[in-house]
C-alpha cells in the first residue's frame, strides 16, 4: 500500500519508513499548482525558441531552463519534498542564467525574438523559484492539513449523539428469535 519493503524489517522500522514517506509528501495548494504549470509550459516554450534561434549564452541558459522545466514537471507529478527543493534550486540557477542571457541578448546583436524569449524565460524561471520556495518552506502543520486535522469523533459518543454503554447490556436468557 505504501510501497515499503517490510519483509525483513521490524514493525518499528516499517512504521518509521511509512512516517518518512508521508512526511515527504508535499501538499500543493491549487494556486501553486496552476502557477507552476503555467510557468513550466512557458519556460519549455522559450527553451525551444532559444534552441532554434540562439547561440552562445542563451543556449546555455536554455539548457538550465530545460532542466528546471523537467524538474518542475516531475515535482508537479510526484509531489515529493526532495523534488520540490531540487526544482527550487534548478529554477533559481536558471533565473540567474536567464537574466544573464537576457542581458547578453539585449546588449549584443541578437534579434528581438531571442531577447524577448530570454526575458520571458527569466521571468518564468523566477516564478517557478518563488513557487517552489514557498511550497518548500511551508510548515508541516500547514502542508499536511488532512493529517493534522483534529478528529471530529468524540470517544464514548455515537454518531447519533447517544452515549455508548460499556459493557453492552446482555440479551438475557431470552434470545430474540425465540418466542
Amino acid at each position: 500500500m505504501f510501497g515499503v519493503r517490510s519483509r525483513d524489517l521490524s514493525i518499528e522500522a516499517t512504521l518509521k519508513q511509512i512516517e518518512h514517506r508521508v512526511l515527504d509528501d508535499v501538499e500543493l495548494p491549487p494556486w501553486a499548482r496552476s502557477v507552476a504549470w503555467a510557468a513550466t509550459v512557458v519556460l519549455a516554450m522559450t527553451v525551444l525558441v532559444a534552441w532554434g534561434v540562439g547561440r552562445g549564452v542563451p543556449v546555455i541558459a536554455s539548457v538550465l531552463g530545460a532542466g528546471a522545466a523537467v524538474c518542475s514537471f516531475v515535482t508537479l507529478r510526484r509531489r515529493r519534498f526532495r523534488w520540490c527543493v531540487a526544482a527550487a534550486c534548478l529554477s533559481g540557477v536558471s533565473t540567474a542564467a536567464g537574466v544573464g542571457a537576457f542581458w547578453w541578448s539585449h546588449t549584443g546583436s541578437a534579434g528581438s525574438i531571442l531577447t524577448t524569449s530570454t526575458g520571458v524565460a527569466a521571468v518564468a524561471a523566477a516564478t517557478l523559484t518563488a513557487v517552489w520556495v514557498a511550497v518548500a518552506i511551508t510548515p508541516v502543520k500547514d502542508s499536511h492539513p488532512d493529517m493534522r486535522e483534529r478528529s471530529r469523533r468524540t470517544w464514548g459518543v455515537r454518531e447519533s449523539g447517544a452515549t455508548i454503554i460499556w459493557p453492552p447490556p446482555c440479551a438475557g436468557p431470552h434470545f430474540p428469535d425465540r418466542q
